[in-house]
């Protein structure tokens, strides 16, 4: 069933889904047994010993460390620690992008070996953005209809009502940023606005930290410049349901279906 063109699932919520659509998606994931893991990519070696403490050189990073070790013959994995599980991972290119960062990994347990066939991974959400109460929206260097996206933004986290929004960037939890442009991580430490030429034929969107710059999600979509709005919001859509997958089973299955379906076919994100 293709569930791109079924109409709203959640009435004044967000779009994902006619019932039908999620009642066939949710069987049929039961029946693959995709299932939502989460814990931190790490190294079978550095795991093995707890921690990348041992194995950590001079000015080395837990990422940089993974990567280092993995070259020298351990493999990618996913440490639950929550739970005390460490489980094998049978892709292992997808998970160098992801070192030392704390994911949520859609796939298959093969019980046996404690292996899980990866249909694909994502960046776990933060604390600090699971915690946060109020937004800023910042659409940067946005030009010509570029400019759609920040009024898109505003009337999707309107709907989501989780988040108050504030005008002013510096007195938020969050900062919104939607560009024509991939975020450098500069909002804090650069002099002025992006200077770079705009070209909108892709939409990016970072929620970033105010204080720091940092990108504490992100994620992006292939529009052009008539497709700006609706790629706007289904890129907070997208941040909506990663950071609303633990809070019930609906919302879990409803992830599974979205990243088993872009799976499927060919993703419109970075």
């Amino acid at each position: 069933m293709h569930c791109a063109s079924a109409s709203s699932h959640r009435v004044g919520k967000r779009i994902v889904a006619i019932a039908a659509c999620v009642l066939f998606s949710a069987l049929s994931l039961a029946a693959k047994g995709e299932q939502i893991f989460q814990g931190e990519i790490t190294d079978s070696k550095c795991a093995a010993l707890g921690g990348h403490a041992s194995m950590l050189v001079s000015g080395e990073t837990n990422a940089e460390c993974t990567i280092a070790c993995v070259k020298m013959g351990a493999q990618y994995v996913l440490s639950d620690l929550r739970n005390k599980i460490v489980y094998r991972l049978d892709d292992q290119k997808k998970p160098k992008s992801f070192a030392a960062l704390n994911v949520i990994v859609v796939g298959t347990l093969d019980q046996a070996s404690g292996t899980i066939h990866v249909v694909d991974i994502v960046r776990d959400i933060p604390p600090k953005v699971k915690r946060a109460k109020t937004v800023s929206i910042v659409c940067d260097n946005c030009p010509r209809a570029m400019a759609k996206a920040r009024r898109a933004a505003f009337e999707e986290l309107t709907t989501w009502r989780r988040f108050t929004i504030l005008p002013d960037p510096a007195q938020a939890d969050l900062i919104v940023l939607v560009s024509a442009n991939p975020y450098l991580g500069d909002y804090v430490t650069r002099e002025g606005p992006d200077k770079r030429p705009v070209l909108i034929s892709i939409t990016y969107m970072d929620v970033v930290d105010p204080h720091t710059g940092a990108s504490l999600w992100g994620d992006s979509a292939r529009s052009g410049s008539w497709m700006v709005a609706k790629s706007t919001k289904a890129l907070i859509d997208e941040f909506r349901a990663e950071l609303e997958v633990d809070e019930s089973s609906t919302e879990r299955q409803l992830f599974i279906a979205r990243h088993t379906t872009l799976k499927a076919g060919a993703s419109p994100g970075k």
